[in-house]
């Protein structure tokens, strides 16, 4: 990828995780049934609305402007420590923290699919389109199998189906760590247009 590639990258990399803490932490709230920490929301809300105001000003220009670059810099910071965190949730036999670490999961994936199609567009790489376009039913499947999983475990219902499901995404959850982990940890070197020394596979 070209450096400009490699920062549009970190910014679907950054907005893809940003969902993925937002789905976990309301799907947990809805689960024990109370509203989501308003200052919790009030800090992703915002960091989601940054990251959106510069996606549109960089696929207009191609490009991600040094102002733009330092602006989400801190995100990359939070999201190292955010993301680690979740990864190290206390899973144990607790159904409706599994399937709030599994959504979670899911919709990240899906969110960095959409973004990776994104950038193909924006770059001209029709083949990650193609690519990711092929995905989106599955997608499709996977997200409506996560609502249901959390809108379960809210009701305190687990049927096998159910339970099939919360198993089947926790487990990929689980697997994709190191991947993931060390694209957050790559963040700050994507977006000084460069490769990450970790192994990075988006595209």
């Amino acid at each position: 990828m070209t450096p400009e590639e490699h920062r549009f990258n970190a910014l679907v990399l950054i907005f893809a995780n940003l969902q993925r803490l937002m789905v976990f932490h309301n799907a947990v709230a809805l689960i024990k049934g109370r509203e989501l920490n308003p200052e919790l929301r009030a800090q992703l809300t915002s960091k989601l609305d940054l990251l959106n105001e510069v996606m549109q000003r960089s696929s207009q220009r191609r490009a991600v402007d040094e102002a733009d670059i330092d602006a989400v810099r801190p995100v990359a910071t939070y999201l190292e420590q955010e993301i680690r965190a979740y990864y190290d949730t206390e899973l144990g036999s607790d159904l409706g923290t599994q399937a709030a670490f599994g959504a979670a999961a899911v919709f990240a994936a899906s969110y960095l699919g959409d973004g990776i199609m994104h950038m193909g567009r924006v770059f001209g790489h029709d083949d990650w389109v193609d690519r990711e376009m092929q995905d989106k039913p599955t997608f499709i499947q996977l997200i409506n199998q996560a609502n249901g999983t959390v809108g379960s475990a809210a009701r305190s219902e687990f049927p096998p189906e159910i339970r099939g499901y919360i198993d089947h995404h926790v487990r990929v959850a689980l697997g994709d760590r190191d991947l993931v982990m060390a694209q957050v940890e790559g963040l700050t070197t994507m977006l000084d247009g460069l490769k990450s020394p970790r192994p990075v596979t988006t595209t």
